[in-house]
């Protein structure tokens, strides 16, 4: 093999060699670059995370403001302790909820799932779901604790949510021509008293109402 020969071979391995490396090299930069992307987004997701409000916290200061009627820290401390414990909801109480998100299923903006979980927790930071009776001989009644003075209230001022669907959930309280609304509007607070007691559905369906018109 004459000199020019081997000069030859030897720049086709070297050049073979450099584009390997080059190769190699560009491969390097591609993965690390990926790497430091998916660190990024890990870190923006994170610090996203840590400034996003506690839906939980939001929720619990919802309830002691706009439901229980006056903003309390304390009860809100417990409010949220509550509903980040494990909490049961039993099955009469969660038959009244997936009747009443039936109900209200998109009145003033909230879906089934949001009332469905909205009431749970409400139940939960109200009783327990251990009694329908207020403490102390207070009105509140049902699980959800609605008084029956705000059951007519609701009655009386949002009856554009009283509409077929509640009049068919509760056809059970029509009499003659009249509707179920049109019935319970007539009933004095003694009597949404009773109901609300007895009738975990409706009770489940006042709290509801209750709820979507106060929550913001």
């Amino acid at each position: 093999m004459t000199l020019n020969a081997l000069v030859r071979r030897a720049v086709l391995a070297l050049a073979l060699i450099v584009v390997v490396m080059v190769i190699a090299v560009a491969t390097n930069i591609k993965n690390n670059m990926a790497g430091i992307t998916n660190l990024w987004t890990n870190i923006t997701g994170s610090v996203g995370d840590f400034f996003k409000p506690d839906p939980n916290k939001v929720f619990a200061e919802q309830w002691s403001e706009n439901y229980h009627g006056k903003a309390d820290p304390k009860k809100e401390q417990r409010a949220y302790e509550v509903i980040t414990s494990d909490y049961e909801v039993p099955e009469d109480a969660m038959k009244g909820i997936l009747t009443a998100a039936h109900v209200f299923e998109n009145d003033m903006g909230f879906s089934k799932e949001s009332i469905i979980d909205g009431l749970s927790k409400i139940g939960a930071i109200e009783t327990n779901y251990t009694t329908k009776v207020q403490m102390e001989k207070g009105p509140a009644r049902s699980y959800w604790q609605v008084e029956p003075a705000t059951a007519k209230d609701l009655l009386i001022k949002s009856k554009i949510l009283f509409g077929n669907d509640f009049n068919e959930a509760f056809a059970q309280y029509g009499e003659g021509d009249k509707t179920a609304y049109e019935v319970l509007a007539d009933k004095s607070h003694e009597e949404l008293s009773v109901l609300l007691e007895s009738d975990t559905s409706l009770g489940a369906a006042f709290a509801t109402a209750k709820m979507i018109t106060t929550f913001t």
